[in-house]
């Protein structure tokens, strides 16, 4: 499966900013608001977002850190592509501006389908993506 327009940029910030705990602490809250924010015209991926949200978490918080890094890098990706406004579809574009996020996080969910089951299933799962 081919990465999605402009995911590799994403995926080259989401190592930079995985090794900056105070600014992805940051990042995941902003994540969180905005997709509390914009839930009702999200909602085709607004669960996937929050299990990755979740995941991310849950690893940087070494509660849940049975999880290749791989795995961690292409979450926080998706995460930080979904945040971005200007990216391949201008969020503020009425009725199409979140297509290009619903693409990324599709292919996110569908690359790390099997790691994201056995974080469900984890005792960690249950943690919701809410604020610190």
């Amino acid at each position: 499966m081919e990465e999605p327009r402009g995911f590799q940029k994403a995926k080259e910030a989401a190592e930079r900013l995985a090794r900056e705990q105070e600014k992805l602490q940051s990042m995941l809250q902003r994540a969180v608001e905005k997709a509390e924010r914009q839930k009702g015209k999200i909602t085709d991926f607004w669960q996937d977002l929050q299990v990755l949200i979740r995941m991310v978490r849950s690893y940087f918080k070494k509660e849940y850190t049975n999880i290749p890094w791989k795995t961690i890098i292409f979450a926080l990706a998706a995460i930080i592509y979904f945040l971005n406004p200007f990216d391949a579809v201008p969020d503020v574009i009425p009725g199409v501006g979140f297509l290009d996020d619903a693409t990324v996080i599709a292919f996110v969910i569908s690359a790390l389908k099997d790691e994201l089951e056995k974080f469900k299933q984890s005792t960690a799962a249950p943690y919701l993506a809410e604020s610190k």
